[in-house]
This record gives C-alpha cells, structure tokens and sequence, in this order.
C-alpha cells in the first residue's frame, strides 16, 4: 500500500495519509532520527555510524519499494520535521536532480542532519559533563562538610605545608595522579554493567526526568515493544567506548570533588593566611600575584590541589557500599538515561519489518530478535510531565 503523505500549509508536523504495518513510516522514521540523536549527544556517539548506516538502508529500501515523488516527499518530511518548509522543498528538489548521480543523491539528502553535530556532539558532551559535576556536587553536598572539615586540619598544620607546599613538582603530579587513580580503583567494578543497568523502577524515574527530547516517541516505541529494559549492553567496539566512557565519568566525578574542596581550601588560605605565614610553615613564599589583604602563592595553590586530590581517595576509600551506589548512580545519571534510549533505538530498529514492512537487513540488538509487542505494563512508558 503506497504511503502518501501531505504537508499542512501552517508548516507543522507532516501527517501520513495511509498507515502500513504498526506504525507509520514517516513516524517510525522521525521517531528513530530523534532517539539515535537524543543518545549520540549525550553520552553514546559510537550509535552515530550505525544510524547513518541505518538511515540510507531503510530509506533505500523504502523507496525501492515504493518509488515516486510522494514517498520521497515523505522521506524528507520524516528527518526534517523542525526544519522550514522552503529547506524541505531545496532538498527534494536536490534529491530529484538528474544531474546528481543517483548513488550520490541519498547522501547528500542525509549529510544536513549530521553536519550540525560537528558542533553540537562536542558542546553537548561539554554541557552533559558540566551537569554531571553539578548533580555530583548537589546530591553529594552532606558528605561534604565533614570531609573539607577532616582535611582542614591537616591544611592548617606546618607540616602539611612544608611537605606539599613545594610547588607544581614532579612529585606534586605524582602524588595527585597516584590518588586519582587510587580512588578510581576503589570506585569502578571489575562488571561495569552493574553500575549502569537499571531496574523497571530506576528506568521509569530516570526516563520521566529526560528534557529536550520528544517523549511521545518514547511512549509509542515503547508501546510497541521497544522496551528500555532490560538494558542493552553494547558489544564489540562498541562496548569498548562505552566502558571507556564509564571510566572517563567517573574519573571525571573525582576530580570535579578534588576541584571543589581544593577551590574551599584555597579560599580559606586566602583569607587566614598571608605572606608572612606561609614562609614560616612552608620556609618560603613564591608569590603569584598580592590584592588588598590578600597573597596567592604557590605554596598555598599546590598544599589545596594536593589536599583535594587526597580528599576524593578519602571520600571513596571510606565509603560503605551503600553510599558507593549512589555516588555511582549521580554520577552516571545523565549516562544511563542515553544507554536507556539506545536500548530503545536499538529494539525499534530491529523492529523495522514488523512494524513498518520495510525489510531492513541490518542488525542492532545483541539478543536479535525484538521483543513482543507490549501494550499492558504503563509503568515503563513516562508519561507527559505535569504542566508548569
């Protein structure tokens, strides 16, 4: 059955005439172009390849089927949904061309939705990154007082500042290195997985907090049985980058604590201690710049990044198990949410003949064959969030 389709003169969303399968094609199309680029911007990049794979085998195969200006309109309208009306037009006239090679045309028709990530994955990952040091900081903040308090101690004590007020060192880098790693070592799971895979529970909470994204097509592939749990685990090369990038977090959660008690430490050596001071408990001052009452020196800048550095191999080396969890689930929230919307991509894409009678042959899913349909259990499908 041809799949027809008709833009509304205010330019809003393209609505499909007909319905082929489950779901309609330029739906199913939209939907798997907003949850592959909700996942790549935050946290799973390694998705990019396939979808673009993906992208030029079901729109080769649909139009295959289904040759003909309206289904090619349709194509259009499905990746470029937000885009102007007169952007839309440009690129079927493009793609209509007979003077663009035929083998080159699809191509060019999908290089407008990936060119823009150049800038938008780096900054994205930038902005995620910033938000998982805020979240760390927020929801860790009780634990906070008593460790800036244990180490303020030590801060205050000569001995501390001959020892580690020496300067930006060798010695300095090793030391901070070597507590940085201690602490990942405490940290990580020789399983990973443990760490990021989410109960029906956790996943309901998780999804229901997502911004910025469509969630309507969450609820409909999920529906249909695109579930988010349980979790896909990437393999392979994939399953690489997304350790490395399991690592990269938690690495990153610890220096951002170091940072933070390491910024507190240094503006309590501002404030108590001057000049005079810091020569008689480190033996001597090197200062990098004086304002009214107040000196910064190396001594003080090194003892405060060396206290830090201490602080976050404190915080996990003293840790019970239970308060190890959470830390890890603040940590990776921002990620597990994407690893969650690949578990959805990852089922849809799959789903690809059933629902939409497009035979694509590539596989996604680990376990192969998607699951059955699934419309009873509301409880993994968030719905929309209040207003206001």
């Amino acid at each position: 059955m041809s799949q027809l389709v008709t833009a509304p003169a205010s330019g809003g969303r393209i609505a499909p005439d007909t319905e082929s399968g489950t779901m309609t094609r330029c739906d199913y199309l939209f939907g798997m172009n907003d949850i592959a680029m909700y996942a790549a911007t935050r946290g799973s990049p390694w998705l990019l390849p396939s979808h673009v794979a993906f992208l030029v085998a079901y729109v080769r195969e649909w139009l295959r089927l289904e040759p003909g200006p309206d289904n090619e309109k349709a194509v259009i309208g499905a990746l470029f949904q937000r885009a102007p009306a007169w952007t839309r037009n440009l690129r079927l006239r493009l793609h209509q061309a007979q003077w663009i090679p035929r083998k080159a045309r699809l191509p060019l028709l999908l290089a407008p939705i990936f060119i823009p990530l150049m800038v938008i994955l780096p900054c994205q990952l930038v902005w995620s990154a910033a938000n998982s040091a805020l979240d760390i900081l927020k929801k860790g903040a009780r634990s906070v007082p008593p460790l800036v308090t244990a180490v303020v101690v030590v801060f205050v004590t000569s001995d501390a500042w001959r020892i580690l007020g020496t300067g930006f060192t060798v010695r300095f880098f090793v030391l901070v290195c070597a507590f940085v790693t201690a602490s990942l070592l405490f940290l990580v799971r020789e399983d990973w997985w443990e760490d990021v895979k989410a109960d029906e529970d956790e996943a309901t909470s998780l999804l229901q907090n997502m911004k910025n994204w469509n969630e309507s097509t969450l609820r409909k592939f999920a529906s249909k049985g695109a579930r988010p749990v349980p979790m896909e685990r990437p393999r392979g090369f994939r399953g690489v980058y997304a350790y490395l990038a399991y690592l990269i977090l938690v690495a990153f959660s610890l220096i951002a604590v170091a940072l933070f008690v390491s910024a507190i430490l240094i503006i309590v050596g501002l404030i108590l201690i001057n000049a005079n001071e810091t020569r008689s408990m480190a033996g001597s001052a090197y200062i990098y710049q004086t304002f009214p009452g107040i000196t910064v020196t190396k001594q003080l800048l090194s003892l405060s990044f060396s206290l830090g550095a201490f602080s976050a191999f404190f915080l996990v080396a003293a840790q019970h198990s239970d308060d190890r969890d959470k830390f890890m689930k603040n940590t990776l929230l921002r990620y597990r949410r994407a690893l969650l919307a690949y578990t959805v991509y990852c089922r849809a894409h799959d789903s690809a003949v059933e629902w939409t009678g497009v035979p694509v042959e590539l596989k996604l899913c680990q376990q192969g064959a998607p699951e059955p349909r699934q419309q009873e259990d509301p409880v993994m499908i968030p719905g929309p969030r209040p207003a206001g």
